[in-house]
Parts: structure tokens; C-alpha cells; sequence
């Protein structure tokens, strides 16, 4: 058999790697990322702060490098500020950010990304491998040592098994991944032999590949009768970690055991205990960091929260490179959101240069494709390849009413739209737009069809919680009644927005955002193909395409099922060029990752993207 020569998968001492205190690294699942992310664009860490616009905080990468790991400090209990109550610890349905902070540091991955070059495949739980493109047969090593929290051994036969169980239940957020797999066994302790049911892009690649999914302790699961109902309020975790204690939706605490890490993995984990703690609001969050009662803030900050803290001696604040994006989802079962040409002219109203310039403070990249701009490789080239589309914005990226009218009383869509005279409270303009000669908000229907629904509204996150966001969606509500489309903000609590939207498909717009995307290829299948949608909104399953959108099934599958890189790509620029054609989401932006951490604790690792969706920050970081 042939090694996989996708990316290397070269071994490395990591007793070498944790000598330098400043280390590029792997990034586990992040809340609503689902599938995980890579290193970015190569860029590593580095121990001098990173160079950042002149009006911008300063952004220190990490701590002082290490001689070797008997010179760290250990001890300490740093304190993870979580924004929000996890909802719930279960990998197979949840995409809640919050409980992802605490299962990123119990379930391992099979491979990681070298911390010495992220953008380089490395071992984790598996060890060794090889493949063969050609029969589709491939052969695992195990890496010895990993060990449950509840005394037993991660073993090739507990990793067999939780494959074949992902293989046989569906609906759960890696099934696009496991369904490549056509078998796989355990041919000794350590040992496994698989084969894949076709050709596909990545095998072993973190994050997107066939085993790209966190392993689960076997024994745990196989008492498990239904994975959809399965809440469990403890975990059984092999990476370090252990469960300690909590106190729901206050606080939750690990204490580390590196018996149960192998030391070629890493030597750490330092520190006694990670206590990841719950706050209401962003407010007291940062007032507490600066009291010295947060360590880290687990989700990002906006540039004006950056910007508080850049005088404060005992806080440093990080500024990273998007890998996610934010964007505006549309419920496409509605009219008029069931037309192309009404998703598209949104683009028109959008606020882009108020979002960036005024809110983000130019800590920010306009959006379009689903695709952050570090992964410029495998975007489209230009609006006019490979696919002859849009672009659908201004090219200032402010309101232009005119424009926006023209483009929807010109275009030739599902439906037909004019523009008469004002009869809604919600439109400031001088003229209100007409749906096949109905009023929107006659015409505007729900998921049953049902017309008469009044005027579209706008999930948005609370303002207390994440104002930003709140602001640009208002603006954006505000540029569509100046247009004549009466619409209106609807405020939902962060933790109610679950069910609401994934499972219930009960909005018009939804104003939300991936925080950390791997690399487009493979990933568009995570949460843009009709198999992770509920198409006809009759189930109350959590979906993680809430849009209902599939017309870019053809495309995506294309794009998983090519072994050549530059096929691969050129798959990719496609699909993506189609879903940015379809709308079915409006990307709003790539905002830069903005962190805060205080300067009792060293080791943070940075990568683009942030710092703490990361496993190797929890194993690395140490008392200053």
C-alpha cells in the first residue's frame, strides 16, 4: 500500500514542539463549526507580538519560550469564560459553541495538525497509517497509551466499534463523513484495517477527511439506546482531562490526569484544573478579566471590547485571521424566500461598510462566498468564473434604493415584483414593494404555505449579548423598509434559537455565523446538501442546513468524490460559485478572531482563526 500523499504525515518528537512557548496547532470542533477546523493558511505562532493595523490592539501570540517542559511552572486553575450555558454534551447533535469548549478537552481526534506547521497532518490517536487509493484499502496504527478517564484503554476494537456504530446510525452531524467508509476492523489491540466505499478527497486530513470525527468511549455508548435523546451530564473523556465537578450553567471543572495522555503526544497538561465558568452577558465577562477572575475568553470579543482592554496591563488581546464567517441563513420553503431573485437582491440592502468600517472598525473582511478569504486557493477566481454570477452588492456596500428596486423589478424570478403605493407601518421609503401584485405581507407565507404572514422578520441575538451583530441587523431591517420591503428585527435568546431554527425551521432570516471553518473542500457537505435538511419541515430533528437548500447536491458530491488536488479544487470553485449564485444564505463577513487573556497564564497557542478552539492551548498552557 501506498502512503496517503494528500499531506504529509511524517512523525515528530512533540517533547521538541512544547520547548518553544509560542506553537501553531490543532484546533478540535468549535461550537457551531460542527466539522472542525485546520491550521489556515500556514501562518504558525510565533513569541513576538504580531504586527496588526496602527489603531488596532497589540496581538501577543504567547509566553516566554521553554528550555524544556521541567522549566514550566505547574499548578493553577486557569478560568475559561464561557458566554452562554451549554446545552448539551452530546457530539452526534449538539453544534452549541459552549459545550464544545468543554468536549473539545475530553474526546480526541485520530489526527491532529503538527504544531509545528499546521498545515501538515500529524499523529494523535492514530499513529501510523497508509492507503491505497487504488483498492481503497487502508491499514491504522494505533498511537499506545491513550486512556478512558474511567480506567479503560482506548483500543483498536473500541475504535472499530464506535465507527461502525456512526456507520449504522444516521441523521448525526459525521455522518457525511463515516458514509465513506464501507468497513473497518480491528486486526489486533492496536491495529485496524479499513476500506472505503469509494474514492474520495481526504482520508486522515483533520477536520474534513473520512476520519475526521472525535472518538467516543465504546463502552459508554454501547449502552446507549437512542444517540438523539442521549444527554449525558458527565463525560468520559481520553485526553488529558477527567470530569471534576459543576454546577449547571454556572460553572463546569476538569482536573487533568496525563496519565491518561500519552507522553509523545504532549507532556503537559500543567496546570491542575480547568474550570470553564458561565456568564450572562459579554459585559461582566470582560469586567471580570479585568478583575483578574478570567483567564481566557472563550468566544471572541468585539473590536470595541478589544479596544477597553488595550490599556489594561494585566490582559493581553489577541487578533487572528478569519476562518469563519458570519451570515444571514434564509428559510427558503417561504415565499419570498423561495425565489433566487429575491435572495440575491438582498444583497443590495445588506449594510457592509457600516458592518466593517463603523461596527468592526476595519477588524473585518466583506463576505460573499462561504469560504473565508484565507482560503483564497479554493474560492473562484473571480465573480465571473467559473461561473458566470453576481456580484450581489453595491460596490461601496452601502444602500443604493434605486438599485435595489431595479435589480428586483427587472430580474426574472419565481415571482414578478413591483413597487407601489406605501400601506405598511414597517416602510420608511415612498414605496412599498408589491409580491405578484400582493403586498409582502399578504403574500409572505410560512412553511406550510399558509399566506398573510406580515412582514419578514430577522432572528437576531439579543443586543446585551451580541450587539454587534444586533446593530447590523438592524441597520439591515432598516435599509429593507427604506426600500419598501417591510420587515422587522425579531430578538431571540441565544439558547432558544437551537430549536427554534435547527429543528423547528420556525424564521424568515437568521442572523448567525460559523466561528472556525476547515479549508471549503468537503466541509459544504456539513451543513449545505439536502441530506442535512429537513426539505419538508415535518420533523422536529435537529438539521444543520435549516434553509432547506440542495441545489448544489451535484456540485458538493463532485467535490467529495475526487482523490486530485487540483481536480479537487477546481470542484470546489464550483460549488461554491453556486451556492454564492443561490443565496441560500447571505455571507456577511470574515471578521478577525479577537481574544482576551490574562497574564497569570502562558502558553496559548494561536493559529488563524483564535486561540482557544484548541486542544493544544488546554495541554500547553501554564502559569506565567
Amino acid at each position: 500500500m501506498t502512503e496517503q500523499t494528500e499531506e504529509p504525515a511524517d512523525r515528530f518528537d512533540r517533547r521538541d514542539f512544547v520547548q518553544a512557548g509560542a506553537l501553531a496547532g490543532m484546533f478540535g470542533v468549535a461550537g457551531c463549526l460542527g466539522g472542525g477546523g485546520e491550521g489556515g493558511s500556514g501562518e504558525s505562532a510565533t513569541a513576538s507580538p504580531t504586527a496588526t493595523a496602527s489603531d488596532t490592539p497589540e496581538s501577543t501570540a504567547t509566553g516566554t519560550e521553554l528550555e524544556d517542559s521541567s522549566d514550566v511552572k505547574t499548578g493553577g486553575k486557569p478560568v475559561v469564560g464561557l458566554g452562554a450555558e451549554p446545552q448539551a454534551f452530546n457530539p452526534l447533535v449538539t453544534s452549541d459553541a459552549d459545550a464544545w469548549a468543554i468536549m473539545d478537552q475530553m474526546y480526541p481526534y485520530p489526527t491532529a495538525r503538527d504544531p509545528e506547521d499546521v498545515t501538515v497532518t500529524a499523529p494523535f490517536v492514530f499513529n501510523e497509517w497508509s492507503f491505497d487509493p487504488e483498492s481503497l484499502e487502508g491499514e491504522v496504527t494505533l498511537t499506545e497509551g491513550f486512556q478512558w478517564s474511567d480506567g479503560e484503554p482506548l483500543t483498536a476494537e473500541g475504535v472499530a466499534w464506535w465507527f461502525n456504530y456512526l456507520m449504522e446510525e444516521t441523521g448525526h452531524r459525521y455522518e457525511g463523513n463515516t458514509n465513506q467508509i464501507e468497513s473497518i476492523e480491528a486486526t489486533g489491540e492496536y491495529e485496524l484495517s479499513f476500506t472505503l466505499a469509494s474514492e474520495t478527497a481526504a482520508v486522515f486530513t483533520p477536520e474534513t477527511g473520512v476520519f475526521a470525527v472525535p472518538i467516543l468511549p465504546a463502552h459508554i455508548w454501547k449502552e446507549v439506546d437512542d444517540y438523539t435523546k442521549y444527554s449525558p451530564t458527565e463525560l468520559v473523556g481520553a485526553q488529558g482531562f477527567e470530569w471534576a465537578d459543576s454546577s449547571a450553567g454556572n460553572w463546569y471543572e476538569l482536573k487533568t490526569n496525563p496519565d491518561l495522555l500519552p507522553d509523545e503526544i504532549h507532556p503537559g497538561p500543567y496546570v491542575d484544573r480547568l474550570r470553564f465558568r458561565v456568564f450572562g452577558d459579554m459585559t461582566t465577562l470582560i469586567q471580570e478579566l479585568k478583575n483578574g477572575n478570567v483567564d481566557v475568553t472563550y468566544s471572541s470579543i468585539t473590536p470595541n471590547r478589544a479596544f477597553q482592554l488595550q490599556d489594561t496591563d494585566s490582559v493581553k488581546v489577541w487578533n487572528s485571521k478569519s476562518r469563519g464567517y458570519n451570515y444571514i441563513a434564509h428559510n427558503m420553503r417561504r415565499v419570498p424566500f423561495d425565489d433566487k431573485t429575491f435572495r440575491q437582491s438582498l444583497g443590495f440592502v445588506y449594510p457592509f461598510n457600516y458592518l466593517e468600517n463603523q461596527l468592526r472598525r476595519g477588524l473585518t473582511e466583506p463576505g460573499d462566498y462561504v469560504a473565508a478569504k484565507v482560503y483564497e486557493p479554493w474560492r473562484p477566481d473571480s465573480f465571473d468564473e467559473p461561473m458566470d454570477h453576481g456580484p450581489y452588492k453595491t460596490d461601496d456596500g452601502q444602500l443604493d434604493v434605486a438599485q435595489a428596486r431595479e435589480f428586483l423589478t427587472n430580474a426574472d424570478g419565481a415571482h414578478d415584483y413591483t413597487f407601489g403605493p406605501v400601506e405598511s407601518s414597517q416602510v420608511t421609503g415612498d414605496k412599498e414593494i408589491r409580491v405578484d401584485g400582493e403586498l409582502l405581507t399578504e403574500a409572505h407565507t410560512n412553511n406550510d404555505g399558509e399566506g398573510g404572514q406580515g412582514p419578514i422578520k430577522l432572528i437576531i441575538t439579543p443586543p446585551s449579548t451580541a450587539p454587534v451583530e444586533a446593530r447590523a441587523g438592524a441597520r439591515f431591517v432598516e435599509n429593507l423598509n427604506e426600500v419598501g420591503i417591510p420587515a422587522e428585527t425579531q430578538p431571540v435568546a441565544e439558547g432558544s434559537q437551537n430549536s427554534l431554527v435547527w429543528a423547528k425551521e420556525e424564521f424568515d432570516m437568521w442572523s448567525s455565523g460559523w466561528i472556525w471553518m476547515p479549508k471549503p473542500h468537503m466541509y459544504m457537505s456539513f451543513w449545505l446538501t439536502s441530506s442535512r435538511a429537513d426539505m419538508e419541515s415535518n420533523s422536529e430533528d435537529f438539521n444543520l442546513n435549516p434553509m432547506g437548500y440542495g441545489n448544489a447536491d451535484d456540485l458538493v458530491a463532485d467535490v467529495m468524490s475526487t482523490f486530485d488536488p487540483e481536480t479537487q479544487k477546481q470542484a470546489t470553485k464550483e460549488a461554491l460559485a453556486r451556492v454564492y449564485e443561490d443565496q441560500p444564505a447571505l455571507v456577511t463577513e470574515y471578521p478577525n478572531r479577537l481574544h482576551a487573556s490574562s497574564n497569570a497564564f502562558d502558553g496559548w497557542v494561536k493559529v488563524p482563526g483564535g486561540i482557544t478552539q484548541n486542544p493544544w492551548t488546554y495541554l500547553n498552557v501554564h502559569q506565567a
